[in-house]
């Protein structure tokens, strides 16, 4: 793993095993070979009670029955489990490219290798992570014993395997094996301690629970369970004692933001041996200055930050083009914090990412509070009635574009597999998309039209004259075959979001999507294909993809010639798509997730 991977985590990973109540988990010497198995399998020893104040999530339960069963229902519990029957999700059987097969003999799942002149080689795997839209299998090194991604990763709603390469947005041939106890760790558990350092031999990783459990929101909470397992401080001096664990929405609203901002942004953790395993680990509730630094991009960091940003750009030159636009807005799913704070929205100081989520009584989808998930989010603090008029929107009320979030929340972040909704609240404006390259939010509906076109109504609502210009085609299209790798992307997802055909479909766009097939971006092709699928069901029958692949260029020759023939009018100009081709973006794009 290189060193841009260090910063951020890759969406992966937790380790296989599980907390008991006033117990903390040690990784010590993680495999071993079991002679009478022959394989390697994973050895766990369990040290010290309460360590580190945790006290497990089962302790939970007994008291706050509702609390714990909304989370224990939650994407977030299951994030990192032991690879078991109940918790992977996969097919785990047959054969998958590069001489893999998957069998499952015994408690968990293996991977078995072709041994060329020698043996087959068996590999356990003993931990999943993810379960919502993909998950990652991982299986220990037996030299460190370390926990590395298998190669596949399983999509969920899509049911099939792909390599780990196509599901983040890198150049092909990029590096795709993680180290989940690198990083990883440290967000996909709780009280997670890499104990990680290059070279050093085997790996001593410390988690207090596996997944993102109670302890992960509110804090080391065994004296707190302790305290009340005596039946009168529990019933009979109830609300006599301050509370001894963190109650994020008893916080100010930007300390309660922090404690989502301990996974869910982009920070420098400050003692960088800290990091490697080496001292203590944040806990929730503590502000990110007393454990690290807040990135924020150089054109809107504050003037102090410039020797902390340029020992950062000395280690990492690409650091801050994998995680933001060139204005400083965020591209990448799950840091959501770095958003919020940069949104004029947040000046008021009464914004945090609990106005709008809650893990207790949200949706389990994205934790969305009830009525979150449209203007209501909005008029919480604005004026509802006033801003829901087509005065003010320049669409029909009600209906398609309408929305405050259509305009003011478009989706221009990136990650598994799909396009996000920017949490930095602002305003379309054509100038920032032609200088950023971030699709403008009007052309995320409208495909079949120019930024040209957009930009000129813009400046008619804002009372200036502007003629329409002649119809140019769609950004679209254009963009999904010339722009730079991540925007293909989020044109590719936008191609087949149902809304968004719903208002500004097209056939060519159909065409372009199977060109996309050969785009050299692996992340682009998967994205394009599902998109395909979805406007061209039939696309499926035709091409019938081999397990563990994604599509390429053989599949789009197959495809244009079908294309041609079940849909004239989605012809494209030759000489427009060699034009666009031609003038495709060619800057390296590995956007950090």
């Amino acid at each position: 793993m290189r060193a841009r991977d260090r910063w951020a985590c890759v969406g992966v990973g937790a380790l296989a095993l599980a907390a008991t109540a006033t117990r903390a988990l040690r990784i010590h010497d993680d495999t071993r070979w079991s002679a009478e198995r022959g394989r390697w399998v994973p050895q766990l020893d369990r040290t010290g009670d309460a360590a580190g104040g945790y006290a497990g999530s089962d302790a939970c339960r007994a008291c706050h029955p509702d609390a714990w069963s909304s989370w224990h229902g939650s994407y977030h519990r299951t994030m990192t489990q032991h690879a078991t029957a109940d918790s992977v999700l996969a097919q785990w059987s047959g054969a998958l490219p590069g001489g893999v097969t998957l069998r499952w003999q015994g408690p968990r799942p293996e991977v078995v290798r072709e041994g060329g002149d020698g043996p087959a080689v068996v590999e356990p795997v003993v931990m999943t992570t993810g379960s919502h839209h993909m998950q990652i299998y991982w299986t220990p090194d037996p030299a460190t014993g370390a926990l590395r991604a298998f190669e596949f990763a399983w999509l969920v709603r899509q049911g099939r395997f792909v390599p780990n390469a196509a599901t983040l947005l890198r150049p092909d041939g990029d590096d795709a094996v993680y180290t989940w106890n690198r990083i990883c760790i440290r967000c996909h558990a709780v009280d997670g301690n890499p104990g990680w350092r290059e070279g050093a031999g085997r790996v001593r990783s410390e988690v207090a629970e596996l997944g993102i459990a109670c302890e992960a929101c509110h804090g080391p909470a065994a004296a707190h369970a302790e305290h009340h397992r005596d039946p009168w401080r529990r019933y009979l001096a109830a609300g006599t004692v301050p509370s001894d664990v963190v109650q994020p929405r008893t916080l100010a609203p930007d300390r309660a933001s922090q404690v989502c901002a301990q996974c869910h942004a982009i920070t420098e953790f400050d003692d960088e041996q800290s990091w490697l395993g080496h001292g203590a680990v944040h806990a929730a509730g503590e502000p990110i200055a007393d454990w690290g630094r807040l990135l924020r991009h150089p054109v809107r960091a504050d003037e102090g930050d410039g020797a902390a940003i340029d020992g950062l750009l000395g280690r990492e030159p690409s650091f801050f083009a994998d995680r933001f636009w060139s204005d400083g807005m965020v591209r990448v799913t799950g840091r959501e914090y770095n958003a919020l704070v940069e949104s004029p929205c947040n000046g008021g100081g009464a914004l945090s990412c609990l106005s709008c989520h809650a893990l207790h009584d949200g949706s389990r989808d994205d934790q969305l509070r009830i009525g979150m998930d449209g203007d209501g989010a909005c008029s919480q603090c604005h004026d509802g009635a006033m801003y829901a008029t087509s005065t003010h929107t320049h669409h029909v009320q009600g209906g398609a574009g309408s929305g405050c979030m259509d305009c003011h929340m478009p989706r221009t972040a990136w990650g598994l597999l799909g396009a996000i909704r920017s949490h930095q609240v602002d305003s379309p404006d054509a100038a920032i998309a032609d200088a950023t390259g971030r699709p403008l939010a009007c052309n995320l509906c409208h495909l079949d039209r120019s930024s040209a076109w957009s930009a000129a109504w813009l400046r008619r609502w804002r009372g200036e004259e502007a003629p329409l210009p002649m119809d140019e085609g769609g950004d679209a299209t254009r963009g999904l075959l010339a722009a730079e790798a991540g925007v293909r992307a989020l044109w590719a997802w936008h191609l087949g979001f149902g809304p968004a055909v719903a208002t500004g479909g097209a056939p060519d766009q159909i065409a372009a999507l199977v060109l996309a097939l050969g785009d050299p971006y692996p992340a682009v092709r998967e994205v394009a294909w599902q998109s395909l699928l979805r406007r061209w069901p039939d696309a499926a029958h035709t091409v019938a993809l081999p397990r563990g692949t994604i599509p390429d260029e053989t599949t789009a020759a197959r495809l244009r010639t079908e294309l041609a023939a079940a849909m004239p009018a989605a012809a494209l100009d030759p000489a427009t798509i060699a034009r666009w081709i031609a003038e495709r973006d060619p800057t390296p794009v590995s956007l950090a997730e």
